[in-house]
């Protein structure tokens, strides 16, 4: 187990704190496509991406503080599927057809599995 910083923890908890946001953002997305009421969820679709692309920027620090932990920096290293499923929705955003296809059948997967992954590692430094 690598020692960290109080820096290091807060990053780390951080970081977990926003997989859990973005798991509840896509869980909407999701809902949103039979219910009309979810009248947000192109902006909260907006806010993913972003959030993304700032966990795709913690995963280069992540994987540089766990570079001892190579199958932790394998779950890590595999956010790029992650990103290759978001990149198809580039375009989509009028076509609620192959943007439900997109995200309910690629970018959600893909996100829930690497999530599971990265918390089994994080886990022990997010739960002290």
């Amino acid at each position: 187990m690598v020692e960290l910083t109080s820096t290091a923890l807060n990053i780390i908890r951080q970081y977990a704190a926003l997989l859990e946001t973005v798991e509840e953002g896509l869980d909407y997305v999701e809902a949103s496509f039979s219910d009309p009421r979810r009248m947000h969820a192109d902006m909260v679709l907006a806010d993913i991406l972003l959030a993304l692309g700032k966990i795709g920027e913690t995963n280069v620090y992540l994987c540089q503080l766990f570079a001892d932990e190579s199958d932790f920096v394998g779950h890590i290293e595999r956010f790029a599927d992650v990103l290759e499923a978001a990149a198809a929705l580039d375009g989509q955003f009028a076509d609620a057809a192959v943007k439900k296809r997109i995200i309910c059948g690629r970018l959600s997967p893909a996100f829930q599995a690497w999530k599971i992954a990265v918390e089994s590692g994080l886990r022990r430094y997010v739960v002290q």
